[in-house]
């Protein structure tokens, strides 16, 4: 670590925002776990035109830590309206922290953060989100020596210990859950779908129609709002910012593996899975513009081989009525019959102890842990 004194500045220029996003190219250098993200992706994130803050849903700062000429850590503070006011709370939240191992630069860009949004009237700091849970969210602290999944986080242990150095403490864990695609877990789910299609003659489940995608948009949104609105750390999408998160998956979506359910006409629930296309995004090295590294992405990205089950819900009227075992079954023959082999469920709460138990089903066993933390301001 350099000896020269430690200074934390605003991202302000493009230069600035370059090197925020940089950073964890030179930090990750030679990590064979570590995915690099899309680089216009991230700078998105940040940008306050992004749906995300739409109507001052959110505000967001960021900063870097520097000593002498070099950027040692980076972290974003977020104030998110639309979570206080949903929760009727105070919290104001950090993301994208990255840090050389220099406990000095991660309590600077804490105290930064912190110093920030309780300006703006919150009383504790919670983190990290990336920028909020609707995205990225939870630092790893169980699971490094495997890749994350698509849209799951990434960092190396010393993480943990240089923000719990700062005073946080564990608010939440989130699991991921992973099993191999196989007949097996079919056939078990095969009674127990036949059994609630008999006993649920309104049951409806099928694919979405991409054809279609502006309704499907919002009759998928409409289950999400509603199945979640009571989980922890929920915050409702708005139609603008759905639509965005909506269209930024859409390209990954494999239509046979999303299932939408329905209780004759009303929208009852949703499960979504899609290829893990992070094997295709480290080929990419954070730029589509290089056609060499572009062409081996879809190389890749054509191998059929892991998926993520990103969220299953179920509104609450709907529940414990079997719905969601036929959309694992659906969904999971879909994955045998186009030659997937694996998948991973993340993520789930940590309290969860239903959506646990369906994914055992599958035989799952746990195999990542991701941490939210919080500390009083």
């Amino acid at each position: 670590m350099s000896s020269a004194p430690l200074r934390i500045t605003v991202v302000g220029s493009k230069a600035d925002v370059r090197r925020f996003v940089e950073l964890p190219w030179r930090l990750y250098a030679g990590d064979p776990c570590w995915v690099p993200p899309l680089k216009k992706q991230v700078r998105g994130y940040l940008d306050t035109k992004h749906p995300f803050y739409a109507d001052g849903a959110a505000d967001r700062k960021v900063f870097l830590a520097w000593r002498g000429t070099r950027v040692v850590g980076r972290i974003a503070a977020i104030l998110n309206r639309a979570h206080n006011a949903y929760h009727q709370d105070h919290w104001g939240f950090f993301g994208f922290f990255e840090c050389e191992d220099d406990q000095e630069a991660a309590t600077a860009l804490v105290a930064a953060s912190a110093d920030w949004v309780k300006a703006r009237g919150c009383d504790a700091l919670a983190g990290p989100m990336n920028p909020s849970t609707n995205y990225e969210a939870g630092l790893l602290i169980k699971g490094f020596d495997t890749p994350p999944c698509v849209m799951m986080t990434y960092n190396p242990p010393r993480y943990a210990e240089l923000l719990e150095a700062t005073g946080f403490a564990k608010i939440k864990d989130l699991y991921a859950y992973a099993s191999p695609v196989h007949p097996k877990s079919l056939e078990r789910l095969a009674k127990f779908a036949d059994k609630t299609r008999e006993r649920e003659p309104k049951l409806r489940v099928r694919s979405p129609n991409l054809k279609d995608f502006a309704n499907e948009v919002q009759i998928v949104r409409e289950i999400y709002n509603r199945a979640w609105e009571k989980n922890w750390g929920f915050i409702p999408a708005s139609e603008v910012e759905f639509t965005w998160l909506a269209k930024d998956l859409k390209p990954l979506v494999d239509p046979p593996l999303m299932r939408v359910a329905f209780m004759g006409d009303d929208p009852a629930a949703f499960l979504l899975a899609i290829p893990d296309a992070n094997p295709a995004l480290a080929a990419l090295n954070g730029s589509m513009a290089n056609p060499i590294r572009l062409l081996r992405a879809i190389r890749i990205g054509r191998r059929r081989v892991g998926l993520r089950c990103i969220t299953m819900g179920v509104k609450e009227e709907y529940r414990l009525r079997g719905i969601e075992g036929v959309m694992f079954y659906d969904g999971l023959k879909a994955a045998l019959d186009r030659g997937y082999t694996s998948c991973e469920y993340s993520w789930i709460l940590e309290d969860n102890e239903l959506a646990k138990r369906t994914v055992r089903l599958m035989d799952a066993e746990h195999t990542k842990t991701y941490r939210i933390y919080s500390k009083a301001l």
